[in-house]
């Protein structure tokens, strides 16, 4: 099971590395199309730290030592206050792999947090056997022990949602639904339908957060970077928008969390 490198939705990352341990993990084979990845926090701290993040459109599955919670798709800005000594334990849902195993309307679990119970009706003692396991790979065993018992039949529509996903994140010039539409050969009223029932967002909002996710890791790699130039390179028709939508999610203009990425942090 390898780990994977990726830091995108993590504000300013050089600073929250100093504060919690992440690690994400690939999924197995087996479940790669349903299940994106599997990731940890873990932390030991002196003070209180918030970690903001810039949210994907995927329900996850999180463990904690006293309770297992489900989170929809959070649509607007998420932060995490740490303190003391702790780890979560994640499971990354890709979008539209929720749905074959809870098929209720994606949209319904919109900016909504339900318990493990809830979700899944008699999920038995996973949660104890998620925190008694411990270590990194024992916990992603156990979870996927309990997604393989509930694997659901191949859905062609969880398919579909994959490959709009991968041309979107593939085409970055593609940043209009009239030009996802054409991309995906079929009518704006379908595309809206199959997102709201596999995804629980719009296509809208999904070319909008990827166009923000790519704005705040390139300026975290480069906080020099020129904003004008990164509003017209996503594809923006003015720095005034991008800006405006930049800091609606991240809490600060592009210019600010430039300044915050570059300048000094104190460690925990």
């Amino acid at each position: 099971m390898e780990t994977t490198t990726s830091q995108r939705g993590v504000l300013n990352p050089e600073e929250a590395a100093r504060h919690f341990r992440l690690t994400r993990y690939a999924p197995s084979a087996d479940l790669a199309h349903l299940v994106e990845r599997f990731w940890f926090v873990e932390w030991d701290l002196r003070q209180p730290f918030t970690q903001g993040v810039v949210t994907h459109p995927s329900v996850n599955l999180a463990f904690e030592p006293h309770y297992a919670l489900v989170f929809g798709v959070v649509t607007g800005r998420s932060d995490h206050t740490i303190s003391g000594r702790g780890k979560v334990a994640g499971c990354k849902f890709r979008p539209g792999g929720f749905h074959p195993f809870v098929p209720v309307p994606a949209v319904s679990l919109t900016d909504s947090v339900a318990s493990l119970e809830d979700t899944f009706g008699a999920p038995g003692d996973l949660h104890e056997r998620v925190i008694a396991a411990r270590s990194d790979r024992a916990q992603i065993a156990v979870v996927e022990g309990f997604l393989r018992a509930r694997m659901p039949p191949p859905d062609p529509q969880v398919e579909l949602v994959g490959s709009i996903m991968r041309t979107i994140l593939g085409t970055p010039e593609l940043t209009r639904v009239e030009q996802l539409v054409e991309r995906a050969g079929m009518s704006s009223r379908s595309l809206q339908r199959l997102f709201r029932e596999y995804v629980g967002v719009t296509p809208k909002w999904v070319l909008q957060r990827v166009r923000l996710h790519e704005a705040a890791e390139r300026i975290a790699e480069d906080p020099d970077a020129d904003p004008a130039m990164l509003a017209l390179d996503l594809g923006y028709f003015d720095q005034a928008h991008f800006i405006k939508d930049f800091k609606a999610i991240v809490g600060r203009s592009p210019s600010e969390y430039a300044t915050m990425c570059a300048g000094p942090a104190l460690a925990a």
